[in-house]
């Protein structure tokens, strides 16, 4: 019988795979929030009544 051990750096690929995702998603999620404030300016005046 012969043991197998994991790759001493899998956990580091597992960790860097892990950030690499959650950067992509935090700047997904910067790129929609300012795409939709770019499209819907804030109103400067008041509305006329």
């Amino acid at each position: 019988m012969t043991e197998r051990k994991a790759a001493y750096n899998s956990t580091y690929k597992k960790l860097a795979v892990q950030w690499l995702n959650e950067a992509l998603r935090f700047v997904s999620s910067l790129v929609l929030v300012d795409s939709f404030v770019l499209r819907n300016p804030p109103e400067r005046k008041a509305r006329k009544r």
